[in-house]
């Protein structure tokens, strides 16, 4: 009877503990959800098998009071990759695939801009943002085509680094993965993922294809604080071209059940997914990354920072922390796991930039693996993010003090007119609206109205997804125009 007693006494203690818990994590959330002004969002935490929160904030819509629920989807971004990286890891358990193999040896239309490279790529190289080839963002951000097109183009892309020397972020690279399943297992990439992983847990509101979204329904919406304009909508990113590097789409539900199923690597009732030896290699580090990291390194001061296959590493009070976040205009995710102590965190949420997320994290393995409820992260990650917001701003406003007043453009405004066109990226259009310049990248996947600016550049109005107003360039050339540089990039006039 004294020992049932203590039991009780022991257990009762303990729900109380974890009922505390509860509360101050959730008030955290409530109160960084102010501070950030994040429309909508939502909190999964698992430890130990068990769901420690599952909770909706928000709404979808900042106009409207529909509110966020455990069924509402948001985007996954680039904690997609996991499922890659996990797709071909599930290959390689079936043999028909290593790690180690020559991507060519499965993909025969694998090309880069460098032979050697080309040739010598590794199945595992495709995951760890190593290859050589820099970040080519702007061939699916400013384009829409297929996916052989784009991959064409990308291996335009010259090597910035030697093989394996270096460390670029690189999303294609993940196209080419989801490439290499289909050729090795006749599956799509979303159809593998599908029939391999998102059905057997059971997770009933992942969708493969963000096209899929609007048919689902129950869906936020993309906003992004505008520091002239504030809270505002962004258009969806639609662009399943990207798909395998970022374009899945889910609700707290089944992140509950993915968590779970990565804490138990793998086992779903009863059957693993992957070999505990593939599972591992997964997770374990393959490149060490230097600067290239998160901010919010400044806070936690890592002594190493790798990344696996899919997932950044880094230690914080000398735990291994597996982690990765995803960003796409307007909407935010974050997945967090401290394997050995069998605790899972996942943050959605549908505000651009709003790194409260990472605070979610951080508190959490604070007051779950070491009881300890003393640092403010809401108030320090806002603080060093703010920074670097205000700096990014300031850079942004600068360049508008260049101005050299009462200019004008070199030509009659016509000559600026044409077609002008980059090998990779594509045509830009400049025709003539209402006697002002209009520029159109790629079809109409960017539209532009201008204004004159000084001399023979004009700007744009805002960009509707990243809210900034750009500057186009043109070169003059024996009276002739011969060019114009958008992004950063040049394209030539088409004679």
């Amino acid at each position: 009877m004294k020992y049932l007693i203590l039991f009780f006494i022991a257990f009762s203690f303990s729900v109380y503990s974890q009922n505390k818990k509860v509360d101050i994590i959730n008030k955290f959330i409530e109160d960084g959800k102010e501070i950030w002004e994040i429309p909508g969002m939502t909190v999964v935490i698992v430890k130990n098998d068990t769901t420690f929160l599952n909770k909706s904030y928000g709404v979808k819509n900042y106009l409207k009071p529909d509110l966020v629920d455990s069924k509402t989807i948001f985007s996954m971004a680039s904690t997609t990759k996991a499922f890659i990286s996990m797709s071909l890891g599930i290959l390689v358990d079936r043999g028909v695939l290593d790690w180690n193999d020559k991507v060519i040896d499965h993909f025969k239309e694998f090309k880069l801009s460098d032979p050697f490279v080309t040739k010598d790529a590794r199945v595992k190289d495709l995951l760890t943002h190593n290859l050589g080839i820099g970040n080519e963002d702007e061939l699916w951000t400013t384009d829409s085509t297929s996916i052989d097109e784009m991959l064409d183009k990308f291996s335009l892309s010259k090597l910035k680094y030697s093989l394996r020397g270096g460390y670029v972020y690189q999303n294609i690279m993940y196209v080419i993965a989801g490439k290499l399943i289909e050729e090795v297992s006749g599956l799509t990439w979303q159809k593998f993922v599908d029939e391999n992983i998102i059905n057997k847990i059971g997770l009933s509101c992942t969708l493969t294809w963000s096209k899929d979204i609007f048919e689902y329904a129950n869906y936020t919406y993309p906003h992004m604080n505008d520091f002239q304009d504030g809270t505002v909508h962004v258009p969806f990113t639609i662009s399943d071209q990207i798909g395998a590097a970022g374009m899945m789409w889910s609700c707290a539900d089944d992140m509950e059940k993915y968590l779970k199923f990565l804490l138990n690597k793998t086992l779903i009732n009863g059957e693993l997914i992957l070999s505990n030896k593939t599972f591992e290699y997964i997770f374990e580090p393959h490149i060490i990354i230097g600067d290239s990291f998160y901010p919010t390194q400044e806070l936690t001061k890592p002594n190493w920072k790798t990344y696996g296959l899919g997932w950044f590493q880094h230690d914080y009070r000398g735990q291994k922390v597996d982690l990765h976040t995803g960003s796409l205009q307007g909407l935010v995710a974050i997945i967090g796991l401290i394997r050995d102590k069998n605790i899972g965190v996942h943050v959605f949420s549908n505000l651009d930039n709003a790194e409260l997320r990472h605070a979610i994290i951080y508190k959490v393995f604070d007051l779950l693996v070491f009881d300890d409820d003393t640092n403010d992260w809401n108030n320090q990650i806002f603080k060093l993010y703010k920074e670097y917001r205000d700096n990014s701003i300031n850079k942004y406003l600068n360049k508008f003090k260049e101005r050299v007043i009462d200019t004008s453009p070199s030509l009659k405004i016509k000559s600026y007119l044409g077609t002008y066109s980059h090998l990779m990226y594509g045509d830009v259009v400049v025709t003539l609206i209402k006697n002002k310049l209009n520029i159109d990248v790629n079809r109409g996947v960017k539209n532009f109205e201008t204004e004159h600016w000084n001399f023979d550049t004009f700007i744009t109005d805002k960009d509707e997804k990243w809210r900034q107003k750009l500057f186009v360039d043109f070169k003059i050339k024996d009276n002739i125009v011969e060019s114009l540089k958008i992004y950063d990039v040049v394209f030539k006039k088409n004679k």
